[in-house]
């Protein structure tokens, strides 16, 4: 089971230390906890494995991501216009942000690598 101790210490020579040290406890530990949610999810286990450095790179790639763009992924999409039989149509504005920071994404990308080559 990974601690959050481990996520400030990842962050600590980060370009986004400031940020995350910044965060009050009660950000960090929600995004800390969102982020552990999001990583095991996308690969199907139960819990971090601290001893895994992709998955710690991942936890804590993602936890930052969250603390700095919760707002805009969980916004609704917007609606842009609307089609009423032929008068118009009905478009909406999508989020630009995905779920996942680019950088998580990589370290989980090698990570089911891993677990597909030592499971398979």
């Amino acid at each position: 089971m990974i601690e959050i101790s481990a996520v400030n210490e990842y962050l600590t020579l980060h370009l986004q230390a400031d940020f995350w040290t910044a965060l009050d406890n009660t950000k960090k530990n929600a995004a800390f906890k969102m982020a552990t949610d999001d990583v095991c999810a996308y690969l199907g286990i139960v819990e971090i494995d601290p001893l895994r450095i992709f998955q710690l790179c991942a936890v804590s790639e993602q936890a930052v991501f969250l603390a700095e763009h919760y707002d805009k992924l969980s916004a609704a999409d917007q609606i842009k216009s609307e089609k009423i039989d032929g008068v118009g149509a009905r478009e909406y504005h999508q989020r630009s942000h995905a779920s996942f920071s680019p950088r998580a994404l990589t370290f989980l990308e090698r990570e089911s690598e891993v677990l597909t080559i030592t499971r398979g």
